[in-house]
Formats: structure tokens, C-alpha cells, sequence
């Protein structure tokens, strides 16, 4: 394959439900309330958001058999929760590269998106009487993990979902710009609203995001992996093979792979794989359980 691997729609998913480009899903039907068509574009920011709002992920076809009931029946189960879960859906013949970076076998897949990492569920339809019952199961398993569903989001009569603030207006400058694909003038507005607010986490986690959209632009995903493995100690190789694993969410095989190059490496490579790894766990977030060990690793190893 040799287009280009994309770069990450950091405002797709920031736009109100309903709002043109979501719930594209795969052409079949009408687009669900809480659906989102996933495109390289917006694949890492879905990963992300995942700390917050548990997302089913659809991966299927137009030429699955009973694949748009199969289709119908999640939106509606997805629905008729008021917002507590998210359905996002990939179409593997238009989104083939979304599919691979997911490790997708066989259509239809069900995956569990949840705190950033992407969990099988089934290979098959299934059945719409099974559907309600695991939706219900998934929004329980949010809860257990952490995750505050809020008060009225599974559908309650006169429940009022929270009104998002306003973005400052060099967070929307930088987001404009991604939507335009000028990833230099988002850097440079993500850099000047850290220079006003310098614990402003939006910003940083935008700066960080948008290198990394810089780093993997214009790189083959297949290249990208057959080099890293010709060269396990090659540090180029090495960084853009933690990139892409990063925007894919294999976030523990991101760090993994840095923090394995630090043992017997010289300053440079101590240097560069420091510097790499700070930018992704600003992505991967503070909240994000597998920060805090890697942290801990990397300090172990650089001291």
C-alpha cells in the first residue's frame, strides 16, 4: 500500500452529536445519534476519548450478509442509552487501513474501545435480542472500570446532558487549522497558548498529538513495520514504529518498544527516547493507567 497513512481529525469527534461528518457509519441507513464514522483521520482522538465514554466499534461491510440489520440494531440499542455509550463504526472497504491497524480478521468484528484499549467481542452477528443486554453490560463495565456515566445519559426523562465550555480561542485556531491540514500553524497556536497557560492539559495533549500527525504523515504503515523488525535496535526505525503503533492505540506496544531500547543505549538514544516517550503519554493522558509504570520504568532506566 502506498497512500498516504493520514493524519488525525483532532475535531471530528469535539462536534455535538448530529453534527455533519459524524454517524456516517458505513452508508447503510440512517446514522445513529451517538455513532461516528471512523477514518484514519480520527482514529487516534476516538482512542482517546475512550478514557471517557465507552465506544463499541464496529467494523463491517456492505457485503456482510444480515450486516445493515446487524447495523440497525446496535444504533438503536446504542440510542436508546441517551448518550452513555458510543457507537463508531468502520467501513473496512473505504477504511482498509483502519481495519489493519486494528488487527481486524473476519467481518463483521465487535470490539470494546474502553480506557484506550481495544478489546475483541465477537467475529459474527449477533443476534438483535442479544444487543440491549450488551450494551447494558458495557456501560456496567464502564463503571466498574472508573468511568462516571452522568446522571441522566442512559435515556431518564428531563435529564440535561452538560453543556461543553467554549475552547480558547488558540485550542479552536489550532483545531481550524488541523481541519485545513496545516499542521505547522497548529503547532505553532497549541505553542502560544502554552506560553499564556502553561498547565493548560488540552493544549499540551493537542501539541503532542499534533507532532505525532507531523511524524507519520506520508508513512506506509506495512514499510513502517517491516523496517522496525529488519532493525530492532534501529532508533529511527524504532520511533516511527512507536508512533504508528500509538495511533493504532497499541499504546502499551508504544511504550514497550522505547523503553526497550533504553538498556546499554547511548545519551543520544537515551535523549531521543525520553523526549518521544514524554510526547506520548501526554497523549495517552495523566489518567491513563499504563502511564504511570512506563514513567516509572523510564525513570528506572534513564537514573
Amino acid at each position: 500500500m502506498t497512500d498516504p497513512y493520514g493524519i488525525i481529525d483532532l475535531a471530528s469527534l469535539k462536534k455535538p452529536a448530529g453534527a455533519a461528518g459524524e454517524g456516517a457509519g458505513t452508508g447503510s441507513g440512517t446514522p445513529g445519534t451517538h455513532e461516528v464514522a471512523v477514518t484514519e483521520q480520527g482514529l487516534e482522538q476516538l482512542v482517546a476519548d475512550s478514557q471517557a465514554i465507552p465506544t463499541l466499534l464496529l467494523v463491517t461491510s456492505s457485503r456482510v450478509p444480515q450486516g445493515d440489520e446487524y447495523l440497525e440494531g446496535l444504533r438503536r440499542a446504542v440510542d436508546a442509552k441517551g448518550g452513555a455509550v458510543r457507537l463508531a463504526t468502520v467501513d473496512a472497504d473505504t477504511q482498509p487501513r483502519v481495519a489493519g491497524a486494528l488487527r481486524v480478521q473476519q467481518l463483521p468484528t465487535l470490539m470494546l474501545l474502553l480506557l484506550g484499549q481495544v478489546q475483541p467481542i465477537v467475529e459474527s452477528v449477533l443476534p438483535t435480542a442479544e444487543l440491549d443486554g450488551l450494551v447494558t453490560q458495557v456501560i456496567e463495565l464502564a463503571r466498574q472500570q472508573g468511568i462516571d456515566v452522568p446522571a441522566g445519559a442512559e435515556g431518564e426523562e428531563g435529564a440535561e446532558l452538560p453543556v461543553e465550555e467554549p475552547l480558547p480561542p488558540l485550542v479552536a485556531e489550532a483545531y481550524e487549522a488541523i481541519d485545513s491540514g496545516d499542521l505547522d500553524a497548529a503547532v505553532a497556536a497549541f505553542e502560544k497558548q502554552l506560553l499564556q497557560t502553561p498547565a493548560d492539559a488540552e493544549a499540551k495533549a493537542g501539541l503532542s498529538t499534533v507532532r505525532l500527525m507531523r511524524r507519520t504523515q506520508g508513512a506506509d504503515l506495512d514499510t513502517v513495520r517491516t523496517n522496525a523488525a529488519n532493525g530492532p535496535r534501529d532508533l529511527e526505525a524504532q520511533l516511527l514504529a512507536a508512533d504508528v503503533d500509538m495511533l493504532g492505540g497499541h499504546v502499551d506496544d508504544a511504550f514497550g518498544r522505547l523503553l526497550d531500547l533504553l538498556p546499554g543505549a547511548d545519551q543520544d538514544t537515551k535523549d531521543a527516547v525520553r523526549e518521544r516517550l514524554l510526547d506520548l503519554f501526554e497523549i495517552a493522558g495523566p489518567d491513563d493507567p499504563r502511564v504511570p509504570p512506563a514513567r516509572k520504568r523510564l525513570a528506572n532506566l534513564l537514573f
